[in-house]
């Protein structure tokens, strides 16, 4: 019934022929509108990627000037206590096998490195995330305690007071 009414609507224009074209327009133009959509999001997508890899090459970086630093403390170790400047000196070769390895690597690889390690071993991953998890929520209850100390008075005791 609707399409009925629509269509004695476009027949009072004076039938110029608008009701097919404008019917299929918007489709022809989706479909048109279709492949450029695509190359940009793949265009950002590709851009996004350049620039995390980007941060994983200065993450590396940091990674190798930590390595640096660690063996340079290994160094000023020595004469004091030679075995754990061994230690330190072993730490500072991981962390600069690690930096060298990780500069290697793209968003992409490292990704799916994460991904297999979850697959792999998920209860060390589970409890790693509930280790996170404790220590932000400690860390938010001491702040908010810390801030409601300070906002509040304090009673002879020293206790914080928040009563009226």
């Amino acid at each position: 019934m609707a399409s009925q009414s629509f269509n004695q609507g476009s027949d009072a224009t004076g039938g110029r022929g608008r009701t097919s074209t404008a019917g299929s327009r918007p489709g022809i133009e989706a479909g048109q509108n279709r492949p450029r959509a695509t190359q940009s999001a793949s265009t950002l997508t590709s851009q996004v990627q350049g620039v995390m890899d980007q941060q994983v090459v200065k993450g590396a970086k940091v990674v190798s000037n930590v390595a640096n630093s660690v063996r340079r403390a290994a160094n000023d170790l020595e004469t004091d206590t030679p075995q754990l400047a061994g230690l330190v000196r072993g730490m500072a070769d991981r962390l600069q096998d690690y930096s060298r390895n990780l500069e290697q690597q793209s968003v992409t690889d490292i990704y799916r490195g994460a991904s297999d390690f979850t697959r792999q071993q998920p209860a060390i991953v589970f409890s790693l995330a509930a280790l996170a998890g404790f220590f932000a929520l400690r860390t938010l209850k001491s702040s908010s305690s810390e801030a409601g100390t300070r906002n509040g008075r304090r009673d002879v005791t020293g206790n914080a007071f928040h009563g009226s």
